[in-house]
């Protein structure tokens, strides 16, 4: 006969042992799937739970005294007590459907489960006691226990009907079993556990407690599942994990509604959010211009309402059976390749311009310079002819109205010699250089701008000590000149024009801004173009700027504009120093050229 007190070792035991290793390899293949995704986290979550209460069952199949297998059963609580709200949210993640009152309930419901696992190890209203039986001890359940049955069984009821609904609602055959198979998986420990380990102890039936034992029935669902529809649990994803981190490109795996299943850190940052916001996002509706092919170009729209140009690529997946049960997108940021097009764009009408002005300028010039020495010598013979009448007294209106024609055909002479003048200079653009301050430069500028000024209008400068730079100095004053004419006209009839100098890596920054009208985005895209201007006929010549954009690229700079319909304009110019050096090394060094 076995002495009292020892330990009871049967086959009962190898259930629990059974139970702790299949919840401990499900958690731990659910979890290597993805650690950051927020439904394997739920998932291992509820397995590790259950591991922990096989663990105190096995435990307390060989307890000697009834006091510590009730301390076992008590700390049990802190395995089984959050089954509820673990339950409802996994079948919410797997269903993805839209926020409502189940998930807004979650926090509350994860507090109630917290106040059950406090009430099961600090009090016996779960628990009241032990009792001795052939494989171990059995319990005595508590007031709160069939309270607590409750609170389970309507946690899980609302989880599968949302669960079973969605799956009815899928278009995805795939995800219509898998919904099916998960949910029907889910109600067997739920249905094992009341009967074997609440109702008959309830009613004074002390059997074997197949409760956690139950869960490798949902474990052998998911495996099921899994295997059946090509989605394997025991791969080791981690690696799938890291290459998916490293893609330059953002990556989405796509229920076939176009909610987000899984996606990349990188899609999160081209979308401005996090990683776990994206999970439930319908992506194909913020894709504007998207046809499902290969390579399509299309605007994303981000959460913050910025349109971010990318090329996307599709691919449809499928299960084994040859079912398609969801989508890839790949999308790649395009907004360097967008830049680097506008300008070569901008340099193509730059290059064609250069090549038209050579040949115009040349064509031009030779005509206005005779018909400018033909009216000039007209003028002097006019003002002779205007003498010998006014001796004779005859002079008439005539007369002073021919001078004031003269003046006014030499006038436009001499603005058609400046746009040649600017068209050379356009197609030319070149001179000998030398190491020039760009503060003295920015001076000059302002002081022949500073009559072209509002006459309310205010002028502030920032000039920092800036390292020399390499440049044509007449060329730079042409640029800050049309910056500084350019910001006066948007301010009128007052307003604030601020000039900035600052240190940048390799170079000199300058920054023009002004609070004035700003730009349209359509304007703004043609601001560098030859021959285009919103000012009025004879206002402007639409050379400003893009002689501007000639000058600063060919000195190996950069010139960038940001402007909005009433938020003013900023004009920041780059300047690289081409290995000047500071002080009297740049001095000497200009001297020495």
């Amino acid at each position: 006969m076995e002495p009292p007190g020892e330990p009871r070792l049967n086959g009962y035991l190898l259930i629990p042992l059974f139970a702790i290793t299949v919840s401990t390899v499900l958690g731990v293949a659910i979890v290597s799937q993805d650690p950051r995704n927020p439904l394997h986290r739920r998932a291992a979550l509820a397995f590790a739970s259950a591991a922990w209460w096989a663990v105190t069952e096995a435990l307390r199949s060989t307890a000697t005294d009834p006091e510590t297998a009730l301390h076992l059963v008590h700390l049990s609580g802190l395995g089984w007590t959050a089954f509820g709200p673990l339950a409802l949210d996994v079948l919410l993640r797997l269903s993805q459907q839209p926020e409502g009152a189940a998930q807004r309930a979650l926090p509350w419901l994860y507090g109630i489960a917290g106040g059950f696992a406090l009430l099961s190890v600090g009090t016996d209203l779960l628990h009241e006691g032990v009792v001795r039986t052939a494989w171990g001890w059995g319990f005595v359940p508590g007031p709160l226990l069939l309270p607590y049955l409750a609170f389970v069984a309507g946690c899980l009821g609302v989880g599968l009907r949302i669960a079973l609904s969605s799956a009815h609602e899928s278009t995805s055959p795939v995800e219509r079993s898998l919904l099916r198979w998960i949910a029907l998986g889910a109600c067997v420990p739920l249905g094992v556990a009341t009967l074997t380990d609440v109702l008959l102890p309830f009613f004074g039936v002390h059997v074997v407690h197949l409760g956690t034992a139950s869960f490798a029935v949902l474990g052998a669902a998911i495996s099921w599942a899994a295997g059946r529809y090509g989605h394997a649990l025991l791969v080791p994803s981690p690696l799938a994990r890291e290459i998916l981190d490293t893609i330059p490109d953002g990556v989405a795996l796509l229920a076939l509604d176009g909610r987000i299943r899984n996606a990349n850190p990188e899609l999160a940052r081209l979308l401005g959010t996090d990683l776990d916001s994206l999970i439930g996002l319908p992506l194909p509706d913020r894709i504007r211009g998207f046809a499902s092919g290969e390579g399509d170009e299309c605007a994303l729209e981000t959460l913050g309402g910025e349109a971010v140009p990318v090329s996307v690529a599709s691919r449809v997946l499928v299960d084994k059976r040859g079912l398609p049960f969801g989508r890839m997108l790949v999308l790649r940021d395009c907004r360097e390749v967008a830049d680097l097009r506008r300008r070569l764009v901008t340099a193509g009408r730059l290059a064609a311009v250069g090549e038209l002005a050579a040949g115009i300028a040349h064509e031009i010039n030779n005509p206005i310079a005779f018909v400018g020495s033909n009216l000039a010598t007209l003028r002097e013979y006019w003002s002779e002819l205007a003498k010998e009448r006014d001796r004779e007294g005859r002079a008439g209106e005539a007369l002073r109205d021919g001078e004031e024609l003269i003046d006014d055909c030499l006038e436009g002479i001499a603005r058609v010699k400046q746009i040649v003048h600017d068209v050379k200079g356009f197609a030319h653009a070149g001179e000998d250089r030398s190491f020039v301050d760009v503060n003295a430069l920015l001076d000059s500028a302002l002081r022949v701008a500073r009559p072209l000024l509002p006459g309310n209008a205010r002028l502030e400068q920032f000039l920092s000590d800036v390292p020399h730079v390499r440049a044509s100095a007449r060329h730079l004053q042409q640029v800050f000149l049309n910056l500084l004419t350019n910001a006066a006209q948007a301010i009128e009839p007052t307003g604030t024009i601020r000039v900035q100098t600052s240190r940048a890596p390799e170079g000199v920054l300058v920054r023009v801004t002004d609070d004035g009208c700003g730009m349209a985005p359509d304007v703004l895209e043609r601001v560098f173009d030859p021959f285009f201007t919103t000012k009025g006929v004879g206002e402007g010549t639409g050379l400003g700027l893009a002689i501007s954009y000639q000058i600063v690229r060919s000195h190996g700079g950069e010139i960038r504009i940001d402007s909005a319909p009433g938020m003013g304009t900023g004009v920041r110019v780059f300047l690289p120093m081409e290995g000047a050096a500071d002080g009297a090394a740049q001095t000497a060094a200009a001297a020495g050229r």
